[in-house]
């Protein structure tokens, strides 16, 4: 039985997982991520790179175990692959050294010089030649921090190089650039597909200050002796390039060019896979971001709200007697299916989400003495299926394609509530997809294609894509489409 390894450095665990040719998990080991406090202030966050070595070979060592108790032989194995969050990397010398730690996601040292890019560039050429939303934790914000705080150690950069590069280059000696992370990063055009010389001279660099990009599935090389030893492997196991988990949890959900996901959690992110995309500079303050797709002459657009996460506030609050139980979900999704379609009048508005600044606030509006929290949470549900349908026009608007259901993977997935809700809003059947690990199971597919057992990713994808659940719109849906032109009229405001 063949077997892959995926690496998989999140920002809440660091992972190793053991996936067979059907998408299967066989064995999986994890450990806490954490950051650590930069030296120039107790604000600064930074990845310690050893550290995640070390815990990706214990997590490796352990799976190794879990496989040998089920008797799997790890001769089976036939190629590893690094998935990772993206923009985070670190600054190498000539010789090949890290000569800075890895500037985190988490950290708020560069917010300044997002505020102020203004100075740097004219931010609708920017933005229409990148497609990247301004957040504060964006690699050429990063670049431009260390060039300006950091002179002497920018001036020693060789080259600068992607987490996930390198920790394909800590298990091969081999440095390259993900694909799907360089489309992160702002410094790239999405016209060229390449490194953007207009970007990078603001920059004082070249395309040169970055190893070669590789496609996703391409081999980078072989598992050094050394760290196969500390893993507990053989040596010489193909090393296959994946990157961004993003693009990968998009893959692994199953979506073919044009179909969108919904990835529901804490934040709803809706993403889709398209041949073509115009990222018009005033769909920025709609939160549109669009970045490379792991498969090549494809972009991977997407937008993202407040989801859960407005939830488990409404539950906090008004679920109080019930929350932290067994009860908790049931209650409040059983209430809110008695309350009918429009909540009884009460509506969520406005923008309970901006991260960057929290200049915004939202409000929930129709509410009397006779009000129940089960309409709070009924209209809660609603707003977020209209942030829902907005986002997908928004896709379909830059994109051009029209979408005829859309997938729905995360922990907001099992809410049947919401997602018949969602059905309703957008006319269209909601596809819920049955799989844990849809970052993991992307980058397997990946994995098994660069390989060579499958002949291709597509086929790859079609023999390990995970089951699904329809849910069609409902005798509700006509509607929902007349509430919905009177939402709008109200003064709904997209996040």
């Amino acid at each position: 039985m063949p077997i892959v390894l995926i690496l998989d450095c999140g920002a809440t665990n660091t992972r190793t997982i053991a996936l067979n040719e059907k998408g299967q998990i066989l064995a999986a080991h994890h450990i806490a991520s954490n950051t650590k406090v930069g030296a120039e202030s107790a604000d600064y966050h930074i990845w310690d790179f050893a550290e995640i070595c070390d815990k990706l070979s214990e997590c490796a060592r352990h799976v190794v175990v879990q496989l040998t108790h089920k008797h799997h032989d790890i001769q089976e194995i036939i190629g590893i692959s690094v998935t990772t969050f993206g923009v985070d990397g670190a600054p190498f010398d000539r010789d090949g050294k890290q000569i800075y730690p890895i500037i985190s996601w988490k950290c708020p040292r560069t917010l300044p010089i997002m505020q102020n890019i203004g100075n740097y560039f004219e931010i609708e050429k920017l933005y229409t030649r990148n497609g990247i939303g301004l957040y504060s934790f964006n690699t050429l914000f990063k670049l431009l921090w260390l060039k300006e705080n950091q002179a002497e150690i920018y001036q020693q950069m060789d080259k600068f190089v992607f987490i996930s590069s390198m920790l394909t280059h800590w298990v091969t000696g081999v440095f390259s650039t993900d694909k799907t992370m360089a489309g992160t990063s702002m410094l790239t055009n999405l016209q060229s597909g390449t490194w953007d010389p207009s970007i990078l001279s603001v920059l004082d660099l070249t395309e040169h200050h970055f190893p070669p990009i590789v496609e996703a599935g391409t081999p980078i090389g072989e598992l050094q002796a050394d760290v196969a030893h500390q893993m507990g492997l053989p040596a010489g196991i193909p090393v296959i390039s994946c990157g961004h988990d993003t693009q990968f949890a998009i893959f692994g959900s199953g979506a073919k060019p044009n179909q969108p996901v919904l990835s529901s959690g804490t934040w709803e992110i809706l993403m889709a896979r398209t041949a073509k995309v115009e990222p018009h500079f005033d769909l920025i303050h709609h939160g549109l971001t669009t970045e490379f797709d792991a498969k090549t002459g494809y972009y991977t657009p997407g937008v993202q709200w407040l989801g859960s996460g407005v939830l488990e506030w409404v539950g906090k609050v008004f679920y109080r007697d019930v929350y932290e139980t067994p009860h908790y979900y049931p209650t409040m999704i059983s209430d809110a299916e008695a309350v009918p379609l429009g909540a009884n009048g009460v509506e969520w508005h406005g923008n309970f989400n901006n991260a960057e600044t929290f200049a915004q606030h939202g409000k929930i509006a129709g509410l009397s003495l006779h009000s129940q929290r089960a309409e709070i949470y009924r209209a809660a549900l609603e707003y977020m299926a209209y942030q829902l349908k907005h986002g997908l026009a928004t896709l379909e608007q830059v994109s051009h394609f029209q979408a005829e259901r859309l997938i729905c993977v995360g922990g907001g997935s099992k809410n049947r509530l919401w997602n018949q809700i969602r059905a309703d809003v957008l006319g269209i059947p909601i596809e819920i997809v049955d799989v844990a690990e849809a970052t993991v199971l992307g980058a397997a597919m990946f994995t098994f294609a660069g390989a060579q057992y499958y002949q291709n990713v597509e086929v790859a994808q079609q023999q390990m894509q995970p089951q699904r659940k329809a849910i069609q719109p409902s005798a509700n849906s006509p509607a929902y489409q007349q509430w919905l032109a009177n939402y709008i009229q109200h003064g709904a405001n997209p996040c």
